[in-house]
């Protein structure tokens, strides 16, 4: 029996929060379909984080797992504060550069009860340099 190979290419992609700058998203690993990596506070890694691309007939989502609790919601997508989907032709995917967790401070709250955390995840993350927009930079 072949086990199944899955390639990992690493990348380097930091989303941080608008409302405290400790918190990030630092996505380090790209999958066949996702790109992997932790939410951070400061140095203390929160738990495991993916995030998806937009299919035909689902929007990009987003994962949290830590231990074995697993969340996961919709990604929104933003050109500073115009919302961008994949139906529209004024903004580029590769010129978005905010995104919002559709719900996950609400799933952070049923672990954690760190109020900076939460509020930090409730609102906007900038996207870092290493991020192409909606996208990932190719090198």
């Amino acid at each position: 029996m072949i086990p199944f190979l899955v390639e990992i290419y690493p990348i380097n992609c930091t989303l941080v929060s608008e409302e405290d700058h400790t918190v990030s998203i630092n996505l380090s690993k790209r999958r066949r379909d996702s790109l992997e990596g932790h939410i951070k506070k400061g140095e203390s890694v929160i738990g495991k984080f993916f995030t998806s691309q937009p299919k035909f007939k689902t929007p990009a989502m987003w994962i949290f797992i830590k231990n074995k609790k697993k969340f996961e919601g919709e990604i929104l997508l933003f050109k500073n504060n115009n919302l961008w989907h994949p139906f529209q032709n004024k903004i580029k995917s590769e010129t978005v550069n905010r995104v919002i967790f559709s719900g996950l401070a609400y799933n952070l709250n049923t672990i954690f009860k760190d109020r900076n955390l939460l509020k930090a995840s409730s609102g906007f993350f900038n996207i870092g340099q290493g991020c192409y927009g909606g996208r990932i930079k190719k090198i």
